[in-house]
């Protein structure tokens, strides 16, 4: 009975949705205050009744109710309750679920908290909101509902939890992703507000510019944190290894990031509301297009949550009638003017406005390369695969190019190219400082380390010098507001040097590791970059969910004085036989030892094993 109140609950979130755009879009076009008083009620309402639904879905977790379908295929009687709990989101209906119940959380969060005296563009962003959220609840409810009944052949013991997601990164992985959607989702319906309202105005601006920085942080979070995972569990090593479900989270976060520039510029300044608008619907529709890759079973990934056509076709009916409602009013209500937009070439708000066309055609680059073989397929019948030289040799370049701007950016002031001359001397030094480093790491130029290192010096050297600046001119600058709140300066600073940390680590890791695929087994033995990787013993491992053999590696370096032991797994699952890889790492701050096993290869325990050094130095 409870799974069906839970479904019961679903009908009435979708009808509390379509009602609660209605009566919002009535209100506004009779300009009734009765009819908008009901606004707050109903966008609450509709919060509590989703958030009872995934609480009831958890519930169904707990218990080990395996008559409902999703909970029997999810989980099982010996999983950790910590798993149960991320089973909730664990796969496609839960995620989904997640993803509308967090729509609804903001949207009724909004909606309390609106000013009085914007409450128009307030009721307008709810609207849109709720009719989004109807969308979603009717997909659920017709391809998707995570309360379907496995009945009258209820099964003893559930299928367990996908075992690549029995890992705290990717508990953790989920719901920041689908807080970041969530996020573009809240964007996307203020863009289509300022629409209906004339336009993004300033005040608009203002107010949609912490929802996406919002939506960019745990975007940030999510692609981290899968990235961490697949390091870890998967044994691929290296940096990005462009798989195609991790390009579907980070081409949204590409658009993303240039959507919160492009606000910043709109609120700041006041220019470029249409390219704001244009921005957030294109990341929202890029969030769409990704989950539809991940859930079509058009593209194969471990990562993938699901493999059903239906619904891929469902999220694909989604995406053309959300996105493509929301372009065709674009075109109708955007304002091209041909004014002046008041700024020099080389000002803060130009390098910000090539930063963000150079991010869009980043982005669109990696799109195409993760779509190009399934067109290429549907065309030929012939299947084709996209790999890491055209991602490398497309994203590389143009990246190098944002860098360099992220750089001049923080430098120079608004309207203004005031401090280009300082600008080009500390990019002088920089290049100096990085051809040095490049030749003392390798005997020749290599044009790819010169351009990582530059970039990563630069980005944190710029950086620097905007704190210094903006301390010994902190009255002036305060008092003329040339750099805005200190906490979105220093928010800036910090996300900048991140982005040089990342780059200076690919740089190195990208340049100077080191690997060998090869057969290893007890006794044996291998040197790699001066250290020796030893084989000693095979040892079986029993864990509450898996069997597991494991691998007992001595590492001594060229002195043979020991470094550490490393304990790489080739895991089984009981429940499913599913097996999968955890490597056996030894991080330090200048490099990894890595060692990840593949399957057994002949009976005296030979297996195919993948040694590395992550080199960071």
């Amino acid at each position: 009975m409870i799974p069906e109140i839970g479904l019961i609950l679903l009908i009435i979130s979708s009808s509390l949705s379509l009602i609660l755009s209605i009566v919002t879009i009535s209100g506004i076009k009779l300009d009734s205050e009765y009819l908008l008083s009901y606004t707050k009620p109903l966008a609450t309402l509709m919060c509590f009744t989703l958030i009872t639904a995934i609480a009831i879905l958890a519930y169904c977790f707990l218990v080990n109710d395996f008559s409902v379908a999703y909970v029997a295929n999810n989980s099982n009687t010996q999983l950790a309750t910590l798993y149960k709990v991320a089973a909730v989101w664990g796969s496609h209906e839960g995620s989904m679920l997640f993803w509308v119940v967090a729509i609804a959380v903001w949207t009724a969060f909004i909606i309390n908290r609106a000013p009085k005296t914007e409450q128009h563009f307030h009721h307008k962003l709810v609207a849109v909101a709720a009719l989004l959220i109807f969308g979603f609840c009717l997909f659920l409810l017709f391809t998707s509902s995570p309360f379907t009944r496995l009945l009258p052949d209820i099964p003893i013991e559930g299928r367990d939890l996908n075992p690549i997601l029995q890992d705290i990164g990717l508990i953790i992985h989920p719901p920041l992703l689908f807080l970041g959607y969530v996020g573009l989702t809240i964007c996307f319906a203020g863009a289509i507000a300022a629409l209906l309202s004339g336009g993004l105005c300033q005040q608009y601006a203002r107010y949609l510019q912490p929802w996406a920085i919002l939506a960019w942080v745990f975007l940030t979070g999510g692609n981290a944190f899968g990235s961490w995972w697949a390091y870890n569990e998967l044994g691929w090593g290296g940096w990005w290894f462009w798989d195609p479900v991790e390009n579907a989270s980070f081409i949204p976060w590409l658009v993303a990031t240039a959507m919160v520039h492009s606000i910043l510029l709109t609120a700041k300044r006041g220019i470029l509301g249409s390219c704001s608008i244009f921005l957030a619907i294109l990341a929202f529709s890029l969030s769409l297009l990704g989950s539809f890759l991940v859930r079509s079973g058009v593209v194969q990934s471990v990562h993938a949550f699901a493999s059903d056509p239906t619904r891929g076709l469902s999220i694909l009916i989604l995406l053309v009638v959300f996105s493509g409602s929301a372009l065709a009013l674009f075109a109708q209500r955007v304002k091209i003017r041909s004014t002046p937009l008041g700024f020099s070439l080389l000002s803060k708000e130009s390098l910000i406005l090539f930063g963000n066309m150079l991010l869009v055609v980043a982005a669109i680059s990696v799109l195409l390369g993760t779509c190009y073989p399934l067109f290429f397929e549907v065309i030929s019948g012939q299947t084709i695969s996209v790999g890491a030289p055209y991602f490398n040799s497309i994203f590389v370049p143009i990246a190098a190019l944002i860098f360099l701007l992220m750089g001049f950016a923080p430098l120079q002031r608004w309207q203004s190219r005031n401090k280009l001359k300082l600008a080009l001397i500390l990019a002088a030094i920089c290049l100096t400082m990085a051809l040095i480093a490049s030749l003392m790491m390798q005997a020749r130029v290599n044009i790819w380390l010169l351009i990582g290192l530059f970039s990563a010096l630069w980005i944190m050297s710029a950086t620097g010098l905007a704190v210094v600046q903006r301390v010994a001119f902190r009255k002036y600058e305060v008092n003329n507001d040339n750099y805005g709140s200190s906490i979105r300066f220093y928010a800036m600073c910090i996300a900048h040097f991140g982005v040089a940390v990342s780059v200076l680590g690919a740089t190195l890791v990208s340049n100077f590791e080191t690997e060998e695929l090869l057969r290893m087994g007890p006794g044996q033995g291998k040197t790699l970059s001066g250290y020796s990787f030893i084989y000693e013993e095979t040892q079986a491992v029993e864990h509450r969910s898996y069997s597991a053999i494991q691998a007992q590696i001595r590492v001594v370096d060229s002195q043979d004085n020991f470094i550490a032991y490393l304990y790489p797994q080739r895991q089984t699952f009981k429940t499913n036989g599913m097996q999968m890889s955890a490597a056996g790492i030894r991080s330090g701050l200048f490099g990894d030892l890595y060692v990840s096993m593949g399957q057994k290869l002949t009976d005296n325990n030979t297996l195919m094993t993948r040694i590395s050094h992550q080199n960071k130095l």
